[in-house]
């Protein structure tokens, strides 16, 4: 018998330049300082609030998935499909879940 062997597929890290992880550190404060101006000053309407929030805090996951934890690198499909499947069920329970109490 021949010796099995199985290629294990590490994640291909290429290396940013400060300048990328700059403006994404800038981008969370900013969309930090948006959310909290937004609830502290009261700049947008009352309804609104939580959705612009939500939002804010969408974005600023998108900024530390993809620059913070590389996942627009190859090597990462596995975690990739594993969040969004994740991000599908609990979006599917908070819909079950909504719906179960308003109706």
């Amino acid at each position: 018998m021949g010796a099995h062997t199985e290629e294990v597929r590490k994640p291909k890290v290429k290396h940013d330049s400060p300048k990328r992880h700059l403006v994404a550190f800038i981008g969370s404060l900013v969309l930090t300082a948006l959310a909290f101006i937004a609830v502290a000053f009261e700049v947008i309407p009352v309804g609104f609030t939580v959705p612009f929030i939500v939002v804010l805090a969408f974005v600023q996951a998108l900024f530390q998935l993809f620059v913070w934890m590389h996942m627009d690198q190859k090597g990462h499909e596995f975690a990739r499909i594993s969040i969004f499947a994740g991000l599908f069920v609990i979006l599917l329970a908070i819909i079950v879940f909504v719906f179960w109490v308003w109706i």
